[in-house]
């Protein structure tokens, strides 16, 4: 081992090569990227503001002068001349007439002319004679013909032996139960088809083959009866089906009476439950009394249950806070009702200056004189002293005759008042005393 103060021996070749030595750069400059090495960098190649290149086209010079393929035609066939395909010149007519003479549709069915498939029709026939044969079909029907015309009973003619057998050659329209003939030269091969037998000959043909089948020993004397095993008359006596009777299953002879009636009883202890029980329940009163815990949370510390005094209290937070004093300056986005919104009944039936932001209370409280008065001369209605004084009498004793029957309590000393309906209500009843009409009401 080398001691620390003892040099090694040798050439050194590696100086200061630290972690310090490597991040401290001469110069204090960082030491490029070399151009031979940078252009495979991805930090090269997509460089901002530079177009995206392959490496081994990074040296190239660009080529000067617009890029790209231009995909506008520098003239062509337009779509007018497209569609317009047919000549509009004489001779250009002339032209592809003759330039389609030469195709076979053109010469068999020319244009203007019809289709001539070579017929030839009788002189008149058409214009002059009608199509078809004339039938003298008034003296059928006095004849009484009519059913022979519709249903003939005349025998067909007989169809021609040659044109019937090239109908089997050609479709093998063969009739029905007929055997099919090749007219085939027996004579000429010495075989007659009525007699002959096709095949090989058996030499020793075996004889009496059901006989043997069912009597193999082929004794001709009478067979002994043998005694078959029970087993097999069981079998048969289980599966055979005989007419009218039911198929034996082996439990033997019951010795049931024909009044037997089989299955399981529906009651089997006693008095049972029916189907209007059983839909309707047939409980006792004790269970049919509500549960003790109805109503109440099973949970330990989560019960609602009412304390001495707090019987008819409503658990819960009111939808209309009326216990809430109503917002000075109220958020659109505040959904509460705070008591001063309308019920369903004025918003099924609204009042009838609802749109005024008056209701039905204000027409019918009661106010003094000096009030309804002012209220009219606001109004713009025009009445004189003695007229608002007679309608504010007849008015004031019917309200306060009301106000009377309902507490029960008279008082001669209270100042009269009225309401705004009794008033225009007895208006209108002394303008129907004066014009001598039923008052609207």
């Amino acid at each position: 081992m080398t001691q620390p103060q003892i040099p090694p021996a040798g050439i050194r070749n590696k100086f200061d090569e630290s972690a310090n030595d490597a991040l401290t750069w001469s110069g204090g400059k960082r030491p490029q990227t070399p151009e031979t090495i940078k252009k495979y960098r991805q930090s090269t190649v997509h460089e901002p503001g530079k177009i995206v290149r392959h490496p081994g086209l990074a040296g190239d010079p660009v080529p000067a002068g617009p890029f790209g393929v231009k995909t506008a035609a520098a003239g062509g066939q337009n779509i007018t001349e497209a569609i317009n395909t047919y000549p509009e010149s004489e001779l250009g007519r002339w032209k592809l007439e003759q330039a389609e003479a030469i195709y076979a549709s053109s010469q068999r069915e020319p244009l203007g002319h019809g289709y001539v498939r070579g017929h030839k029709v009788p002189a008149g026939l058409g214009t002059e004679r009608p199509f078809g044969i004339a039938y003298d079909s008034r003296g059928k029907e006095l004849a009484r013909q009519a059913a022979t015309v519709i249903f003939p009973t005349d025998k067909p003619a007989e169809e021609d032996p040659g044109i019937r057998n090239m109908y089997v050659r050609s479709h093998a329209d063969y009739a029905p139960a007929e055997q099919r003939r090749r007219n085939y030269d027996w004579a000429k091969a010495g075989v007659d088809p009525v007699t002959h037998r096709f095949g090989a000959v058996e030499p020793n043909p075996e004889r009496d083959g059901v006989r043997k089948a069912v009597q193999p020993t082929l004794d001709p004397s009478l067979q002994v009866p043998r005694v078959l095993p029970k087993l097999h008359e069981d079998y048969k006596a289980t599966a055979t089906d005989y007419l009218g009777k039911p198929r034996q299953l082996g439990t033997g002879d019951r010795c049931l009476p024909p009044t037997h009636t089989f299955g399981v009883p529906s009651m089997r202890k006693g008095r049972e439950a029916g189907v209007a029980e059983l839909m309707t329940g047939y409980y006792s009163p004790a269970e049919q009394e509500p549960d003790a815990d109805l109503g109440k949370s099973l949970r330990e510390g989560f019960r609602n249950q009412s304390k001495t005094g707090d019987e008819a209290r409503s658990f819960g937070i009111p939808t209309i806070r009326t216990d809430l004093r109503l917002p000075r300056l109220r958020s659109v986005a505040d959904p509460q009702n705070y008591g001063n919104e309308s019920d369903a009944g004025q918003v099924l039936r609204p009042p009838l200056a609802a749109d005024l932001g008056i209701s039905d209370e204000q027409f019918v409280g009661l106010r003094p004189k000096e009030d309804i008065r002012q209220l009219v001369r606001e109004a713009g209605l025009t009445l004189t002293d003695d007229e608002f004084d007679a309608a504010w009498a007849l008015a004031a004793d019917a309200d306060s005759a009301g106000a009377a029957a309902a507490t029960g309590i008279t008082d001669t000393t209270a100042q009269p008042r009225a309401c705004i309906d009794t008033f225009f209500r007895a208006r209108h009843h002394l303008l129907a005393q004066t014009l001598r009409i039923p008052p609207p009401f």
